[in-house]
């Protein structure tokens, strides 16, 4: 069965898979170099010659603020913003020296990503969607820039700051001073360090370009927002910095201070709203800059950075640009026609070039009439207005055209995951079985022809893949036929209201509107199936009262007595109303965890998303600390109280003993590394990097060894070992020692003594385990949230805990599963998560783990698990959630011990509702597929559709690795209590599993 299992989801990821290699393509691009022979433009008899055009400065000093918002060095009159008015200094200039000084609104193109934004800035190119992928993947860039271009001429430069800037230029500086980037936690040491060789560097005469990148800014948004008093420090230490520089340049020397990106009022950057696409950029010279008389404001792009600084050094265009220059920057008017001349020429030269190397039919229709107009144009007619505006034209279309896709590896991919949809219901409904050899066959060669699709690139491979995919899916939709033909079951009510939600719910996703709000559409969904659910369990409640009733009334009692009503109570299902109430009101109270998102109006982040420190009223901040510790509180208490409910901590052994320590351990060590972030963040004088990482890593210790010691043997039985002659009694609590003990005993007695061992709380065994997994799980994932989210953690552990009761009132097991993925859906919301790149988690990545911390893949894991722990813990839940139909009967004294045929009705309840899981899940991944693909030109692919179906293939994933381990968990413990019952003559138990 495991193995079916993993072939089914290996389905599921070659579809994701081609589709991806379909859809998520990215632009091609020209590896040609600009050099100072191609001269490009008609020359202008009074200007001087020049690579290009003539230099207007010798040296450049390139300062980049990590995160520089507009409105961070723009003069804000009225606002009382703690980030705001922080660039005194540089006011001063604006308003005193309106020659020597300008400030532009420097718009960034997404995605806003550092990496990505360092490209543009040095390519003068345009990012694709998919490059946001490799923001922490960088490899050298191999289009022209205007680094190589420098060194290509001669010119000297210096590096200092963000290391990120020698993965793409490894060898070109002259001198290197770079700082680890990407601790977020630490706001200092990048910033100390440049400032430590800045000054030196500009005094001393050995460059030409020096770039200094600093980070503090970015860094101090992701901690803190904004908002806060350290944000206010960074800046006023950046306008110092910007005023020490302005001193001690010479007049032959140019100043560029700008931001890569913005940031949202929390921090994060990575989208494309106005806060994060709006930076900051501050010219400067201590000789004229412009002519103007008056410093307008302006708005410029940041491809425009490459051009203009290009031709003030001069030094070739870089071949790739895009980018349209400054003319404000040239004050003289015939050296600005001749830059508009060259930046027009060098463009269209990279428009005709990419249309001859590249036949895409779509640019060249929609560049046809440009280049009309570029053609007929006589030297003198080029203005540099019409020269910016046509470029403006050019880069518009490119960014446009350049998202690329493959149709037939789209198609592809839809129908491999369409093809594993049918499969897994052909499996569900044939009981582990994929039918005829025919069908086994075709399995088979479709897999191979999988492998070597992955393997190989070939535009013959989709056409063929897919003829055998057509076959595949014809076969299943006959065997599904026959299936449903031959069954006798009935489609229940609330399965089929459960069929409608899942249904409605995936269709949803062609909707940009319900994507935006999604998480208010799961929360409906999630409500109606939960009050279905809840009165059909009422309904079985009210039929075994009626079947109890006749039963009495045989027996001669009366209908309404004592005994009855406490039975009734007794079962558990009295309180049914009050539970749905209260279940309902835990899904509404977790709008408070809703995070906002920029199409949202309105919108109000909460503060228990804010960071701690970002905090300034004292009612906020201990509402904040009251509802985490009792949300701790409760996350300990529950499943400490059911665990002895159940007989587990029932102590008698040292292996309960160390359990219960560590989850001790565990509960205090994140309620302490809470604490110490709360005061740390209010009196950062406090910060100790080593008391930071400490209590972190007594949880992930903890929980390692839990999971050893798990691994080894994971049954919690209770054993005690009799003789019946000498009425010797061993009990062990533990049953990891009762075999050693009853052998050692068996030796020591010798042949007289007959011995026995009676086995108990057998019927919650697998129960109890799974239930110390979710517990350890719990307060991990608790940890990397954060202390803001734990009410949200523990509103899971409640819900989830409910829905047992449903599940024991004789629920159907399809509803079960469709109000699992609607619980996972809505949970991740109630995390503080949305399929938005902004909302990434990053400040999971260094809980316990150092910025700099060699093994990246281990701060990616973090992340990952932060972003998909309601999948995760809802997966594993799911044997808990599941009612295994054993026809049992709840009346029944005793029960014989599981025969091998009970065994297998074991292992095939839980393949099943796992299948039926992971197709619910398959079936919303399909229809996210179709929407991308049907949208693929759509206004918001990129902002909304593509971001969405990035997150749900990370959390379908995230769900099939959990529901592999727990499905190799559970049949771990039910083939080591196998082995315990196959050496020894236990006592009867009632059941097996429940």
């Amino acid at each position: 069965m495991l193995l079916k299992l993993l072939v089914v989801i290996l389905g599921y990821c070659f579809g994701a898979f081609f589709f991806c290699r379909g859809f998520l393509l990215a632009r091609h691009t020209l590896r040609l170099k600009s050099t100072c022979y191609e001269v490009q433009h008609p020359v202008i008899a009074n200007v001087a010659p020049g690579c290009w055009v003539p230099a207007s400065y010798r040296r450049s000093i390139l300062v980049i603020v990590d995160a520089l918002r507009y409105d961070f060095v723009a003069e804000q009159a009225h606002s009382k913003q703690v980030y705001h008015n922080r660039f005194p200094k540089v006011q001063r200039l604006l308003n005193n020296a309106t020659q020597h000084a300008m400030l532009f609104k420097f718009v960034a193109d997404p995605p806003t990503t550092t990496l990505q934004r360092l490209k543009g800035l040095t390519t003068g190119s345009l990012p694709t969607f998919v490059d946001a992928g490799s923001n922490f993947a960088g490899s050298a860039i191999e289009e022209d820039n205007i680094i190589d271009q420098l060194i290509a001429q001669g010119r000297k430069v210096v590096f200092m700051g963000d290391d990120t800037w020698l993965s793409l230029f490894p060898h070109q500086f002259t001198k290197a001073f770079p700082f680890p980037s990407f601790d977020v936690h630490d706001l200092h040491t990048v910033d100390n360090g440049v400032l430590a060789h800045l000054y030196k560097e500009i005094k001393s005469n050995d460059w030409d370009v020096l770039i200094a990148h600093f980070l503090g800014v970015d860094h101090c948004g992701h901690k803190y927002g904004p908002n806060h008093p350290q944000m206010a420090r960074k800046l006023s230490q950046m306008d110092d910095m910007i005023k020490n520089v302005t001193e001690l340049m010479s007049p032959d020397t140019i100043l560029f201070v700008f931001g890569d990106h913005g940031m949202t009022q929390t921090g994060d950057h990575g989208g494309d709203s106005e806060e994060e696409l709006g930076a900051a950029l501050f010219a400067y010279s201590t000789s004229i800059l412009h002519s103007e008389t008056e410093n307008v404001r302006r708005i410029t792009g940041q491809l425009s950075l490459v051009p203009t600084l290009a031709m003030l050094l001069d030094v070739p265009i870089p071949f790739s640009n895009l980018g349209a220059f400054i003319p404000e920057l040239f004050k003289d008017r015939d050296v600005r026609l001749q830059a508009a001349r060259v930046n027009f020429y060098q463009v269209m030269r990279y428009m005709e070039t990419y249309l001859r190397n590249f036949h895409d039919a779509m640019l060249t229709e929609r560049l046809s009439p440009l280049l009309k107009i570029f053609n007929g144009l006589e030297p003198n007619e080029l203005t540099v207005n019409k020269s910016i505006k046509m470029l403006s034209r050019v880069g518009a279309v490119f960014l446009d055209c350049w998202a690329k896709y493959h149709l037939g590896w789209i198609l592809l991919g839809i129908l491999a995951i369409l093809e594993t949809i049918l499969s897994s219901l052909v499996l569900i409904r044939s009981q582990g079985s994929f039918g005829s050899g025919r069908a086994v066959l075709l399995k088979f060669v479709h897999f191979i022809l999988y492998l070597w699709a992955t393997l190989a690139r070939n535009e013959s491979i989709p056409p063929i893949v897919g003829i055998t995919l057509g076959m595949e899916i014809t076969v299943n939709i006959h065997q599904l036929l026959v299936n449903l033909l031959a069954a006798d079951a009935v489609f229940g009510m609330v399965d089929f209201v459960a069929l409608v939600v899942l249904i409605l719910h995936s269709v949803a996703v062609f909707s940009n509107s319900y994507i935006i709000n999604d998480d208010l559409v799961v929360q409906y969904f999630l409500k109606t199936l939960l009050a279905v659910l809840f009165i059909d369990a009422i309904r079985h409640f009210s039929r075994d009262c009626s079947i109890g009733s006749a039963r009495r009334k045989a027996r001669g009692r009366p209908r309404y007595s004592l005994t009855f009503l406490v039975s009734v109570f007794k079962r558990r299902r009295f309180g049914l109303l009050p539970l749905l109430l209260g279940n309902l009101c835990l899904l509404r109270l977790s709008a408070l965890f809703r995070r906002c998102r920029e199409e949202i109006p309105k919108c109000s982040m909460s503060l228990f998303l804010l960071p701690f420190g970002s905090l300034f009223d004292d009612q906020q901040r201990l509402l904040r600390v009251t509802v985490a510790s009792a949300s701790l509180l409760l996350l300990f208490l529950v499943p400490w109280r059911y665990l002895q409910a159940v007989g587990c901590f029932n102590v008698g052994s040292l292996n309960i003993l160390l359990l219960k320590t560590a989850f001790q351990c565990l509960s205090v060590s994140v309620f302490f590394s809470w604490c110490y972030c709360w005061v740390t963040e209010l009196y950062p004088k406090m910060l100790d990097n080593v008391v930071m990482m400490f209590f972190p890593r007594v949880c992930y210790g903890i929980s390692l060894l839990f999971l050893a010691m798990f691994a080894i043997d994971p049954l919690l039985v209770s054993s005690t070992t009799l003789g019946w002659s000498t009425k010797a009694s061993l009990l062990s609590r533990y049953e990891f020692g009762a075999l050693p003990k009853l052998r050692h005993m068996q030796t020591t007695s010798g042949a007289r003594e007959k011995l026995a061992l009676c086995i108990f709380d057998v019927p919650s065994a697998i129960s109890r385990s799974l239930v110390l997994v979710l517990w350890m799980l719990y307060f991990i994932l608790a940890l990397l949230l954060g202390d803001g989210l734990c009410a949200s953690v523990t509103s899971l552990m409640l819900v989830s805990a409910s829905f047992l009761k449903v599940g024991q009132a004789g629920t159907s097991e399809f509803s079960q599963v469709a109000l699992s993925v609607e619980l996972a859906s809505h949970f991740f919301y109630a995390f503080g998560h949305q399929p938005t790149f902004t909302a990434i988690p990053w400040d999971a990545a260094f809980i316990g783990v150092p910025g700099n911390f060699k093994y990246m893949w281990v701060q990616a894991a973090l992340v990952f698990l932060n972003i998909s722990a309601s999948c995760i813990l809802v997966s594993l839940a799911l044997p808990l959630m599941i009612r295994w139909k054993k026809g049992r009967h709840e009346d029944e004294a005793t029960a014989t011990l599981p025969s091998a045929e009970q065994d297998l009705s074991i292992e095939r309840d839980l393949f099943r509702c796992n299948m039926l899981f992971l197709t619910a899940i398959g079936v919303k991944l399909l229809f996210c597929t179709v929407a991308c693909a049907i949208h693929r030109r759509h206004l918001m692919m990129w902002k909304i559709f593509a971001p969405k179906l990035v997150f749900e293939m990370v959390l379908f994933f995230s769900s099939c690795l959990a529901v592999l381990c727990q499905y190799a968990l559970v049949i771990r413990i039910e083939c080591r209590l196998k082995r315990l019952l196959r050496f020894f003559e236990p006592i009867a138990s009632r059941d097996f599993l429940e």
